[in-house]
């Protein structure tokens, strides 16, 4: 398959989100943000990725596959992390109090069990970053900012010292930037951000998308994300 968003942005947008694996949603989840913004701050964008309102209800299509799986017993931890994370993200794009509030008793489930007053972290994953984040933007909770301040130093350590691989430079930077916008701290991590916006473009040089759903939605992703960068939404440098 050729690298062509428009033609891979079809594509994905024809398939109904029923029918992606639950490890897809989070990438479809930022590339529909991504677009989303996009539309919102070009309005003539709509005559390529459709309207508003048709990206607004497919990001809420995901968001209802993301309430039935934070609550799913048979998922791992790091799994249920994840789609928590991304739930709470959602609903900065779609304003829907039942998911937030789904998507907060299962936040708090992970990070204070069995109703303790002590927040825990149970992982440092960056998609664990992204929930304290969330917790914080919503709830004012300091301590969570704290842990996510935390988990974010680490994961800089690993962008400095190691090289990552494609999944993990796009998953770095996500979480990277949503702690920058959330909590504020933004001036000693440009060039960590860089760093990984760099790896994550070099991966337009490629020629071939492969062919499984799963590598189309983390293009997709990267895509959208490559077009919101190149249209000025956000600094590309």
């Amino acid at each position: 398959m050729a690298m062509n968003f428009s033609d891979l942005y079809k594509k994905i947008s024809d398939i109904p989100i029923g029918d992606f694996p639950s490890s897809a949603l989070s990438g479809l989840l930022h590339g529909y943000i991504s677009v989303f913004s996009m539309v919102r701050v070009n309005p003539w964008l709509e005559e390529v990725y459709g309207s508003q309102w048709d990206i607004h209800e497919r990001i809420r299509e995901i968001a209802g596959e993301l309430a039935d799986l934070v609550n799913d017993p048979s998922i791992s931890l790091e799994e249920r992390v994840v789609h928590v994370a991304d739930l709470l993200e959602t609903y900065l794009m779609y304003s829907d109090m039942d998911f937030l509030d789904i998507a907060l008793e299962a936040a708090y489930e992970i990070i204070s069990p069995e109703g303790s007053d002590e927040i825990v972290l149970p992982c440092r994953t960056p998609e664990m970053c992204r929930l304290l984040c969330s917790c914080y933007y919503f709830t004012g909770e300091e301590r969570c900012a704290e842990l996510a301040g935390e988990i974010v130093n680490g994961l800089k350590s690993c962008v400095l010292d190691k090289s990552l691989d494609d999944e993990n430079a796009l998953i770095y930077l996500l979480s990277m930037e949503f702690y920058v916008d959330i909590v504020g701290e933004g001036e000693d991590w440009k060039h960590v951000i860089s760093s990984l916006k760099a790896n994550v473009l070099q991966l337009l040089e490629k020629e071939k998308i492969h062919e499984s759903l799963l590598r189309q939605v983390f293009y997709f992703n990267v895509f959208a994300l490559y077009e919101y960068m190149k249209l000025g939404v956000i600094e590309s440098k």
